[in-house]
């Protein structure tokens, strides 16, 4: 499997953390998701300041992006943005989390397939909404929420700017889903 792919597969799994909620409760999704935040947030701030740390970690989980170097990790960023999206009314954290998870591989694998000079593609914004809007409408049950939420997912994503896409998309759903429902 090659690293990208690897990289999608990851990313994608962390949608598990939502067993947490019929397990125990929304109130330990949050908590958990705030103390991974913190950790992945620690974890980095050493990463990014010693060398050593960096190699060894860059060694045991061969992961990184060569971006990845000298800047914080998309895994960190994606924990902070289900952070923030876990601090929203019961569903909304479902949702971005979700949306998180699933669409953003999604969007990668899309616009891979499509050779272009530019960082993001329409075959990649294009697959990350529709993942999204499948998703959450599994999710959510209501069509015309999902497609809301979907398209403002996909926006962001696209036009994230300086911001990882990775903290932006979770709250930014969530915030569309606890409007619009």
């Amino acid at each position: 499997m090659t690293r990208s792919a690897t990289r999608r597969l990851l990313h994608a799994s962390t949608a598990i953390v939502l067993l947490v909620v019929p397990l125990t409760s929304w109130a330990a999704l949050r908590t958990g998701l705030l103390v991974g935040a913190l950790v992945a947030i620690a974890v980095e701030i050493v990463r990014l300041r010693t060398p050593t740390i960096r190699a060894r970690l860059a060694l045991l989980i061969p992961l990184y992006r060569a971006s990845e170097a000298r800047r914080p990790s998309g895994a960190m960023w994606l924990v902070v943005g289900f952070a923030v999206a876990a601090c929203f009314p019961a569903p909304a954290p479902a949702a971005g989390i979700l949306v998180g998870a699933l669409a953003d591989p999604a969007a990668s694998l899309g616009g891979s397939l499509v050779r272009t000079a530019a960082p993001k593609t329409w075959a990649g914004t294009g697959a990350h909404f529709a993942v999204s809007a499948v998703s959450l409408t599994a999710l959510l049950g209501q069509w015309h929420i999902a497609g809301v939420a979907a398209l403002v997912g996909a926006v962001v994503e696209r036009w994230s700017g300086r911001f990882n896409d990775n903290v932006t998309v979770p709250p930014a759903v969530a915030l569309v889903v606890t409007l619009v429902g």
